[in-house]
């Protein structure tokens, strides 16, 4: 279940551009995004639907947003493109914009897609490693432009899960001048310094799917970054593991599923191990994430019945947040507990610590992290 799930929208570029967002009730931080990108003639809620990604994500208190490309597609520059939007640009709008009006971990933001959102990925990881820390491709090829920018300046760690019976991306050869898997994996381990191999062969764990699965994994003794590879053996253009993917008018259209992985689980997994300052410095994502300890007024204010108090933190800290009445005497602990980079915010209702009302009045609101302080006034209206 999600606090919020509905069409959004935002303008870029004199174009409204919509956009779905899955957020975790349960959730008491700032939360790590995944952007979920669709396919090629698909839409964002089809998307949503398809990958059943809301299924692992929420749970985990990680949200999830599907964006839509322009007509049903994202600009790769393939010779199959439909689309002239800077969808670049989009992305980096669309971050924004989700952490706005979401609590979000700006350290901890992901993007993946199925097919031409797989490519859309890898463009990604080009073109936008300043504010997204990892990446993932689902039976999409990486498309190297004469025209684009591929960012060695950081290692980029990615994952790609791909069938080797996938008629639509063929895993063995290219037909739009695309990398095919072995040569983006060749790409990545360049740029990454990635020197070493591990294959390991997933248990078949279900015969009647079809198909076996290899993980290859490509690191470094000298870094976290990984580029890991799942070879779906039989395997179609499949978000694979996904229910609808076992439907046997998507098996006909699309080739088989697998039963031993499930793309959500993988992608997440690998996704959780890394975060936006494990690769740049605090100035280098100066513009993404807090470099000061900030204390932002409450609102609204004055208030009744609740009010949000929003700060930032430039590093991780222990947080404490106190609410005090004009005597000084202490009402309730809002938080305390150590926090991540990135923005925050924590809401009052007015009650104190023992679940009751408080009468109207002035209140004062102290936030410490680490050696910093600051207080801020606010008033309580009946």
């Amino acid at each position: 279940m999600s606090v919020c799930f509905g069409q959004l929208t935002l303008t870029h570029d004199g174009i409204i551009r919509e956009y779905y967002v899955s957020y975790p009730d349960s959730a008491t931080e700032p939360c790590p995004l995944v952007i979920n990108m669709h396919g090629f003639g698909s839409n964002a809620l089809e998307q949503l639907y398809y990958s059943e990604m809301d299924n692992v994500a929420l749970g985990m208190n990680i949200a999830v947003v599907y964006p839509e490309g322009i007509s049903n597609a994202w600009n790769v520059g393939a010779i199959w493109n439909i689309s002239n939007a800077n969808d670049i640009g989009f992305i980096s709008a669309l971050i924004d914009s989700v952490a706005d009006d979401f609590n979000i971990d700006l350290d901890r933001v992901y993007a993946c897609g199925m097919s031409n959102g797989g490519y859309m990925a890898y463009e990604l990881a080009c073109e936008l490693s300043d504010k997204i820390a990892a990446f993932g491709s689902v039976t999409g090829n990486f498309m190297l432009n004469s025209d684009q920018t591929c960012d060695a300046d950081r290692d980029i760690p990615f994952i790609h899960l791909h069938g080797t019976d996938d008629l639509t991306v063929p895993y063995t050869y290219s037909w739009d001048w695309s990398m095919y898997v072995g040569e983006s994996i060749d790409y990545w381990r360049g740029v990454n310094n990635l020197e070493y191999e591990l294959i390991e062969v997933l248990p078949d764990t279900d015969a009647s799917d079809n198909t076996t699965v290899e993980k290859y994994t490509y690191y470094s003794t000298s870094s976290s970054t990984q580029f890991v590879h799942f070879k779906v053996i039989g395997g179609g253009h499949q978000w694979f593991g996904s229910s609808i993917s076992d439907l046997d008018w998507v098996i006909n259209s699309l080739g088989y599923s697998n039963h031993e992985i499930n793309t959500n689980t993988e992608l997440i997994d690998f996704f959780m191990n890394y975060r936006l300052s494990d690769f740049l410095s605090t100035d280098e994502i100066a513009d993404v994430l807090p470099t000061d300890f900030i204390l932002h007024q409450n609102y609204p204010n004055p208030f009744n019945p609740e009010t949000t108090i929003r700060y930032e933190l430039p590093e991780y800290s222990f947080v404490n947040i106190i609410i005090y009445d004009m005597l000084g005497k202490e009402v309730k602990v809002l938080v305390s507990g150590e926090q991540a980079i990135g923005k925050h915010e924590v809401k009052w209702n007015g009650t104190n610590k023992l679940g009751h009302s408080v009468s109207a009045g002035v209140y004062f609101y102290t936030v410490s992290a680490g050696d910093k302080v600051q207080t801020g006034k606010m008033i309580l209206l009946k």
